[in-house]
Parts: C-alpha cells; sequence; structure tokens
C-alpha cells in the first residue's frame, strides 16, 4: 500500500467534511436524497463514509454498483464485512493518522471479498464534530484498473521491445558472418565486428563513406551504381533477398569470394539495406584441398592399376628372362672359344638389361615402405636410363651421361631416387617435344664438399619466370591432362628432401631447364679385410620345383655346375609325393604354381622333414606382390629369396649361406 497527505488533499479533504459532517456523521444522519445525495450520485468515482469504528454510514451509486449491494445492507456493516480482508488490513491503520487531522492518499492493486482484483486511487478525509472529536472519515475512490492495465501492458511492450532489440543488438555483433547497413544514397551507415575483421576497417574510417568505395572491386561498382539507381527509380531489383556469390574487396586491396544476401528495411522516415555476407575463402580452400584430394586418390589408383598390371607382366617375363640370363651364363662358363663366348655375353647383357628395365618399371608401380640402404646414384642413373630409352630414342632425344667414376656411394631408397632421376629426365624430354634437333638431356654426376651432386639438363626453352618459383608446388602441372608420371616435382622434393638433400631450378647453358640434386654422401665404411674367396659349395641333394620347364631345367644346369645332385619336380604335389623331401638338403621352389603355391609347399615340406626348416629358398619373378605376401606368411622367421631372373653370381651367393 503506498499513502501520502498534505497540500490540496486536505483542503478539499476537509472542506468535503464540513460539508458532510452535520448531514451525515451526525447521530442518525441520512442523506439518500438531496442536493449532496444526488451530487455523490452524480460523481464517476465511488464516494463512501465510515464512522470512527469503521462501520459504513454512507456509500453512493457508485460505490453501491461496486459492492452489488443496496444502502440498506451497506450501511451498519464493516469495512471487512463489505470489502474483505485486504481492505480492512489496508483501512484500520489509517484511523490512528486521520484522527491526528491529516488525511490519507493511497493507489495500488487490492482484492475485494468478491474476488474482484482492482486498481484503486484513494483519498481519505477525517471529519471531526464541533468539539474536534474524530466521527468519522469519508472515502473518495477513483477506479484506475483500465488505465494501470494499459500502463503496464505498454511497459511490457516497451519491455519487450528493449529485450528483443538487445538480443537483435547482441545477434548482430556476435555473428561470425559480417553484416552491414547502407542508406537509400549506398553510404555504410553501420557494421558488426565481423565484418570490420573481415574487411580491416574500423567503424571510424567506414562509417559514412560509399559501400562502393569501401568493399566493391572498380570492375563491379559501375554495375553497382546503375542497379541502386534503378531501384531507387522503378522498384525493380534483381538482387534484393537474393543469394548471390561474387567477389568483394578488402581494405588492403585484395579480393576475396563471399555469399551476398541484402535485404530491405522501411522505417518511418527512411528505407535502408541490410547486407548479410559470407567469406568464402575457406570454404573455396576447402574445396580445393578435396579436389587435391580426389586427384591425389586418382593418381593412386592408377598407380595401383599400373602395378598390378606390371605385376602380371614381370611375372610373365621374368620367367623366359631367367631362362636367357641363366643360359648365356652357362655358355659364358662353358664356351669352347672366344667367338662363342662373345656371342653369350652379349645375350646375357641383353637378357640383363631386359631384367633392369623390368625392375625399374616394377620399382616405380610398388607400393611399399621406404627401404634405405647403401646404393650408388650411377647405377640409378643407368637404370632409368635403360628403362627410358626407348622413349628417348622414339623422340630423337640423345641421352648424355656424364658419370663420375669415383662417385661415393649414398644411403637412399633405390626406388624412389630412381624415380626422382626417372621423372627428371621424362620432363625434359617432354620440354624438347616442339623444339627442332638436336635435342639433348644431359645427366652428370659429380662429388661436391661430402655430398653427391646429380644434374639434369637440356636444351629446350626452359622453364618461364613467371612460374619458375611455383613449380616444386603440390599438383601444380605445365603439361596438358593425361601427360607426365604423376609423380610432380614437388613429390620429388619430398623424396630428396627425407633424404636430407636438395633440389634447385635454374637455366642450363644451351638455355633450358637445370635441376641440380644434392645428397649427402655415405660415411665411408671402417676397412676390412679382403674377404676369402668363398669356399665352392658342393656335394648337396638339391630339390628345385618350379612348372616351367626352362627355368628349372636352366637353374639344375647351374647347380649342377657347382657339383650338386639336383631332383626336379614340376609341381609341388608331384615333389611331395615322390618323397623327394626326405631326401633333400636344400629346395629352390617358386613362389607362384598351380594348384599348391611356394609357400605352401614350404610348410608341408617342413612338416616332412624338419632339417629344411630354414633351407626353402622362395624363388619369385612377382617383385609387386611377392615381397609382401612372403613377408607376412614368414612372420617372425626369416624365409630366403632368390628373384627372377638370377645369375650364377645369384646362385652362388645363395648356396654360400647353406655350405
Amino acid at each position: 500500500m503506498s499513502s501520502a497527505s498534505g497540500g490540496a488533499a486536505a483542503d478539499s479533504g476537509n472542506d468535503l467534511a464540513a460539508m458532510v459532517r452535520d448531514e451525515v456523521l451526525a447521530p442518525g444522519g441520512r442523506f439518500d436524497t438531496g442536493v449532496l445525495g444526488r451530487l455523490f450520485d452524480a460523481m464517476p468515482m465511488r464516494v463512501t463514509a465510515a464512522d470512527a469504528e469503521g462501520r459504513f454510514v454512507y456509500a453512493n451509486r457508485a460505490a453501491l454498483a461496486m459492492f452489488d449491494l443496496s444502502l440498506d445492507q451497506v450501511v451498519g456493516r464493516t469495512v471487512r464485512e463489505i470489502l474483505g480482508e485486504d481492505m480492512a488490513a489496508r483501512t484500520t491503520p489509517l484511523i490512528a493518522t486521520l484522527a491526528g487531522g491529516e488525511p490519507v492518499q493511497w493507489s495500488d492493486w487490492v482484492t475485494y471479498a468478491n474476488g474482484a482484483r482492482r486498481h484503486v486511487e484513494q483519498v481519505y478525509a477525517p471529519c471531526f464534530d464541533r468539539g474536534g472529536g474524530l466521527v468519522g472519515f469519508i472515502a473518495l475512490i477513483r477506479d484506475t484498473t483500465a488505465l494501470k492495465e494499459r500502463e503496464e501492458a505498454l511497459e511490457a511492450r516497451l519491455a519487450a521491445l528493449n529485450v528483443a532489440e538487445a538480443i537483435n543488438t547482441a545477434i548482430i555483433k556476435t555473428s561470425i558472418d559480417p553484416i552491414m547497413v547502407v542508406d537509400e544514397e549506398g553510404v555504410l551507415i553501420d557494421l558488426n565486428p565481423a565484418a570490420m575483421a573481415t574487411f580491416g576497417y574500423s567503424r571510424s574510417n567506414s562509417v559514412g563513406r560509399p559501400i562502393s568505395e569501401l568493399i566493391i572491386p572498380p570492375s563491379l561498382r559501375q554495375a553497382h551504381a546503375e542497379g541502386m539507381a534503378r531501384y531507387t527509380a522503378s522498384g525493380i531489383s534483381r538482387v534484393l533477398d537474393q543469394r548471390l556469390t561474387l567477389e568483394a574487396q578488402r581494405a588492403d586491396g585484395s579480393v576475396i569470394p563471399i555469399e551476398l544476401t541484402i535485404s530491405e528495411i522501411r522505417l518511418p522516415q527512411r528505407r535502408v539495406f541490410t547486407a548479410h555476407l559470407r567469406d568464402l575463402s575457406q570454404a573455396r580452400e576447402a574445396e580445393r584441398q578435396m579436389e587435391q584430394q580426389r586427384e591425389r586418390l586418382h593418381q593412386a589408383e592408377k598407380l595401383s592399376a599400373m602395378g598390378s598390371l606390371l605385376a602380371g607382366v614381370a611375372h610373365e617375363l621374368n620367367n623366359p628372362l631367367a631362362i636367357l640370363v641363366a643360359q648365356s651364363t652357362l655358355l659364358m662358363e662353358t664356351a669352347s672359344d672366344a667367338g662363342q663366348k662373345r656371342r653369350a655375353e652379349r645375350i646375357h647383357a641383353a637378357a640383363d638389361r631386359a631384367g633392369r628395365i623390368v625392375k625399374s618399371f616394377l620399382a616405380m608401380a610398388r607400393q611399399r615402405p621406404e627401404k634405405r640402404e647403401t646404393t650408388q646414384l650411377n647405377d640409378l642413373v643407368r637404370s632409368a636410363a635403360d628403362m627410358l630409352a626407348y622413349g628417348l630414342r622414339s623422340h630423337d632425344v640423345t641421352l648424355d651421361l656424364d658419370l663420375d667414376p669415383n662417385l661415393p656411394v649414398i644411403v637412399a631408397d633405390q626406388d624412389f631416387i630412381g624415380q626422382v632421376v626417372a621423372n627428371l629426365v621424362i620432363n625434359a624430354q617432354h620440354a624438347l617435344v616442339d623444339m627442332e634437333p638436336p635435342r639433348v638431356v644431359s645427366i652428370a654426376t659429380r662429388r661436391k664438399n661430402g655430398h653427391v651432386r646429380l644434374v639434369v639438363s637440356d636444351n629446350g626453352p626452359g622453364v618461364p619466370d613467371a612460374i619458375a618459383g611455383r613449380i616444386f608446388d603440390p599438383y601444380f602441372t605445365t603439361k596438358p591432362a593425361g601427360v607426365g608420371t604423376g609423380i610432380g616435382l614437388s613429390i620429388c622434393k619430398s623424396i630428396i628432401e627425407s633424404h636430407g638433400g636438395s633440389i634447385a631450378l635454374d637455366r642450363s647453358e644451351e638455355g633450358g631447364a637445370r635441376f641440380t640434386v644434392l645428397l649427402p654422401a655415405a660415411l665411408p665404411p671402417a676397412p676390412a679385410e679382403a674377404p676369402e674367396e668363398p669356399a665352392r659349395p658342393e656335394g648337396l641333394t638339391i630339390l628345385v620345383v618350379d612348372d616351367e620347364a626352362d627355368v628349372r631345367a636352366s637353374l639344375a644346369e647351374m647347380l649342377e655346375l657347382f657339383g650338386h645332385r639336383i631332383l626336379p619336380a614340376q609341381t609341388a604335389r608331384e615333389a611331395l609325393e615322390e618323397g623327394a623331401i626326405q631326401a633333400a638338403d636344400l629346395v629352390f621352389v617358386d613362389l607362384r604354381m598351380p594348384g599348391i603355391d611356394g609357400l605352401k609347399f614350404r610348410d608341408r615340406a617342413v612338416a616332412l622333414n624338419p632339417r629344411l626348416a630354414d633351407r626353402v629358398v622362395i624363388m619369385t619373378g612377382d617383385a609387386v606382390e611377392g615381397p609382401g605376401a612372403i613377408e607376412r606368411h614368414a612372420g617372425d622367421e626369416t624365409i630366403p629369396v632368390m628373384e627372377k631372373p638370377f645369375t650364377l653370381a645369384d646362385v652362388r651367393r645363395i648356396l654360400s649361406a647353406f655350405i
């Protein structure tokens, strides 16, 4: 309950009290008729009078209508009986104040005896007799419920608007996407923090400036101006509420891709345009990376398919090559005259070269963990030259080799470094396609300050300066689709750097491209005593199992040169059934055979003859899948392997481990 006293309220209360004192509050006083009664009944507010004990002595028509009682039903009853506990609790404490001659005014929500909840403004005026004693009081009650409800509804709406505005402001400020607001003239009137961060502007150097100067690239400003003018004149827009993808300019002049939606907001005095923008740079970068991943997967699939194809081709080629190498080796060993020996040497050299080419192709195709070992870079260069000889020759390209015979060895993965050499030569060949002869690719090796240097150069047009700085970037290429090995200079660079080396591009003396590779030379090995000539292994009973009759026969002849007795078998089943396993001191078996393959045969042979546990040599011409299959099957064991094609030296090396 709220209360106040004094001033005009006191004057009006006392005057009114004087007017009704004798007629209303005097003992037995009634004025339900007469001028004063008609005056009170005509008033829109409620008027009541009570004696000093708080019993009603009068209520005007408005009060009676509210009480829903007649005057006879009201007079003589207390405030508690007529109006309820709430009003009684508010009125009773006022008696003492009124007795002191002070009127009381208050306004608040009250609940009446009938349950009605109303907001009222009330003025209580005391009435005294001529001797100054309190005889009662009158109350003027104004029902302000409707007004108060409107005020509270308005306050609620205002509060809701304030909350909504605060929420909208928070949303705009915390939005991760840029938001910019411009007026009808295209002048920026507001922007959020995300817009400042994205475009590099502060509020002080952006608000008040034309949006076209801030984020629209010069090439699009004319179209922007024409669109704004057209919309202002006709109300027709091609961009409002549309999702657009275009370019925007940042404060530093850089251009970024954005997604843009423009909405119009009509205010009482004007209209403004809100632009919601989204920086697509990260999305475009993600798309680019996904495309790179797809390209990488495509390249991996191509290499996988190539590896599968070459595995089959190599297996078919390595068997006849093994026969050629073995027979030419035997001819060299048994030739009766110099002419026959020279012919055997030429056959052997050709077969050996063919074997190296096949192995080089396989090395490029197979996917395996890196394996580093001491190797001679010159050997890798010659191997790449053998592999690429036909392609170079068919394109009328001369390969000039200048290899240092005293080159120190390096510790490297032979397959990976071989791929680098081959790719550099292939790139040089492609650069010379449109050149007039002579077309020359040069490879030189030298030692330099503890390193081995490889230089691959050509006499072509060279790499333009505009792209020379990007030549080692991933997936960057100057070749049309379908041209090249798919290895790429970026991978070459990664391989070289993983070996502790470097690769650089400059121009050759002839004006073409020159790639210089530096690899650390291996530390010189500790001096060792000259190995003694291995003892000539002889006297073993050796089981040879191979479904290729000529391979089987050629290996048997080589073994017989060393004085061993041979037990030949065409199939694993034949060798198992004829009891050769129990008689054998050593077994050579082909990996890929119909029926029982070499690895399963090994397991059965060891089960029958435990002495052969580490004396079964697997022969394979499958350099792609074969090594992995053997390694998985071996587990913690070591299985001897001899690759096809094999030479007499290879056979001697294998035998030396068992004598």
